[in-house]
């Protein structure tokens, strides 16, 4: 059984540690309540951007791979993490998403990282990245998602890649996050190759392939955007939560050990009592 002192040493290291927990709780609360506050602006926005294109992509009657697609022969994946642990179960859920699509559409996909969360996951499974993006994921800014949108929509053009997927946590609520996947490209859903196509008339000025051209893209930096936003919220909510409880867990061990430390002073005065009394009866008897 440890003494005394060696438990008070390990109180006083749990007692530590719950300060830093604690402290790290308290920053995550304060970015959290913004990060939030952000979601709930954007998110309405994002969402009637993300019908409009479905709509424009379902009354196409030109080819325009952008919105209709082509022939699948390699699919892009890009996944967003956090550059940063202490989120408990945030980043590995999208992680594990990550690879059942990429099993599910495409073992060699091109695999895109933003977040060194994510960097560090796929070179440790030696996967080759095709872009990196880091150093942002808890407050993001519209120009990282443009770079990514961009490069995203470069691998498209290029031909590199036939379809775009987006995988990130959307977020409910500080407890819950939950890891999605978003085809970005192209824009019809997929669902939409197996049913009867719109074909209403519309109107574009000066055609639909320029104005489309340049539609396209904003509305993959948009749903980018919006998926960092999310990403920013659910991680410091995460974080949060995962500090909340690991400040809880350390108060309760720092009880637990408390109690073991007073048992064995107390083992330890009546030990040091029956000595005592041994001695003097040793001394009576002589």
């Amino acid at each position: 059984m440890p003494s005394a002192r060696d438990l008070q040493r390990q109180i006083n290291t749990v007692k530590n540690q719950a300060r830093v927990f604690s402290a790290l709780q308290t920053v995550s609360s304060v970015k959290f309540r913004k990060a939030e506050a952000r979601v709930r602006r954007a998110r309405p926005y994002a969402e009637n951007v993300e019908q409009m294109m479905r709509d424009v992509a379902s009354n196409a009657t030109g080819e325009i791979p952008l919105l209709t697609g082509r022939e699948v022969r390699r699919v892009a994946v890009c996944t967003l993490t956090a550059d940063r642990g202490l989120a408990g179960g945030f980043n590995a859920q999208v992680l594990r998403r990550t690879v059942r699509l990429r099993e599910e559409k495409d073992p060699d996909a091109l695999q895109v990282a933003s977040g060194r969360k994510a960097v560090a996951f796929f070179r440790f499974r030696r996967v080759e990245l095709a872009e990196v993006f880091t150093g942002f994921t808890d407050n993001p800014t519209y120009e990282n998602a443009r770079e990514i949108g961009r490069a995203l929509t470069r691998l498209f053009d290029d031909e590199e890649a036939d379809e775009v997927y987006l995988v990130y946590n959307r977020f409910e609520s500080a407890l819950n996050q939950r890891p999605v996947v978003n085809r970005l490209l192209p824009v019809a859903h997929e669902e939409d190759d197996e049913e009867e196509t719109n074909t209403s008339y519309m109107d574009y000025v000066p055609d639909a392939e320029t104005v489309l051209k340049r539609l396209v893209p904003r509305y993959v930096e948009t749903m980018v955007w919006q998926a960092l936003l999310e990403g920013a919220a659910g991680e410091h909510g995460a974080r949060m939560t995962a500090m909340k409880n690991a400040t809880d867990n350390a108060n309760d061990l720092v009880r637990d050990l408390t109690l073991q430390m007073n048992k064995a002073r107390q083992a330890q005065i009546t030990q040091e009592i029956l000595e005592i009394v041994g001695g003097a009866e040793a001394l009576s008897a002589g």
